[in-house]
């Protein structure tokens, strides 16, 4: 018997909770005669996530560059980051640099 276990990072554990046997720490139920031998697990590969970066100078400050980032989900969704102070003030948290690599 195989139990496929998914999980990342964590290893499988077994646990046993009155008359039921978990696989920890996704609580997967499996039968209660399962060993750890009988169980395989199968690591998901990584996502591949496109990261584009964008520097700006401080127009107050010219030592200042802020990095803007540009993160692309394979299924296409994107999230941006700015370390400028900008971020924080604005209500839905995109900045001027952000806004100008939106457009």
């Amino acid at each position: 018997m195989s139990i496929i276990y998914t999980h990342p990072i964590l290893p499988p554990g077994l646990l046993v909770l009155g008359e039921k046997k978990y696989i920890t720490p996704t609580w997967q139920e499996v039968p209660l005669d399962t060993k750890p031998e009988d169980i395989e697990w199968v690591k998901p590969t990584p996502v591949k996530i496109k990261e584009e970066i964008f520097e700006f100078k401080s127009k107050s400050d010219p030592t200042i560059t802020y990095v803007t980032k540009k993160f692309t989900n394979p299924n296409g969704e994107v999230k941006f980051s700015c370390n400028c102070p900008g971020v924080w003030r604005a209500k839905n948290r995109q900045c001027k640099h952000i806004q100008s690599i939106n457009g």
